[in-house]
């Protein structure tokens, strides 16, 4: 939730509608086992990852329609399976999303529906510029529950200590399945982490050189003690040595 770092989508955001008015308690950390209420392949799920810049004085009524829009989409939506909408604390007109559905058909229904046709109508006409948008695949975890309804808690409670990473670096062709190494095992790592609630790695189905993490950390010393772990400075050091351009990671 801190300032993004270099990268395409990075940085600590805060969270202001975990999945949209959902839950990142419980159901967001990483399972040891696949839970039995999950209905599709993670490989399957189709993921959207998307970074918004809107106009300074309009972030409330962004704010507003998003918020409604992932709690129409995770309500209503039977192929929506989570839609957290968080915003970068240190440039708060910078925000993102990431969205999981069953299959792209999931996703059709989602931009059809009446919640993201009204949300469209007023974000476009606030947005400083078109938002960045990559669908993605999940390489991590393989087993877990991407689900975020909890029925019982459809009120936001706030979620203003956690700490998100949403992040994606673009990687030279030929250190690819090298860099996905480094990435996985740190990956492996956080999910031992007590204080690490998610970490996911997905890849951008129309640019697979493009690999994307969704780290969700409990507060800022949780992440701080994450970044000091071999595995993650290790993860860094190849995203700014292979990152197309010498760019690393960037925003």
């Amino acid at each position: 939730m801190r300032a993004f770092t270099r990268a395409l989508h990075s940085g600590f955001h805060r969270p202001l509608s975990s999945l949209s008015l959902m839950r990142m308690q419980g159901q967001a950390q990483i399972p040891k086992a696949a839970s039995e209420d999950v209905k599709v392949l993670n490989s399957e799920l189709y993921m959207v990852m998307v970074k918004h810049h809107i106009k300074e004085h309009h972030l409330d009524k962004f704010i507003e329609c998003s918020i409604s829009d992932g709690l129409g989409s995770v309500v209503t939506e039977e192929g929506c399976r989570r839609f957290d909408v968080i915003q970068d604390s240190s440039e708060p007109e910078k925000f993102a999303f990431t969205e999981v559905y069953d299959n792209k058909e999931a996703f059709d229904v989602h931009v059809n529906s009446p919640h993201f046709l009204k949300w469209y109508q007023t974000a476009r006409s606030i947005q400083v510029e078109d938002p960045v948008v990559s669908f993605c695949r999940v390489l991590y975890p393989v087993h877990a529950n991407f689900d975020s309804f909890v029925p019982e808690n459809e009120l936001d409670a706030g979620f203003g200590s956690l700490h998100i990473r949403h992040s994606g670096v673009e990687i030279e062709s030929e250190m690819l399945a090298e860099y996905l190494s480094y990435v996985l095992a740190e990956a492996g790592e956080a999910s031992k982490e007590t204080d690490c609630l998610r970490f996911d790695v997905y890849q951008n189905l129309e640019n697979p050189n493009e690999i994307y993490t969704y780290e969700v950390y409990s507060d800022t010393l949780a992440y701080s003690r994450h970044e000091e772990t071999s595995s993650a400075q290790a993860r860094a050091e190849k995203a700014d040595q292979w990152g197309v351009g010498g760019a690393g990671e960037v925003m």
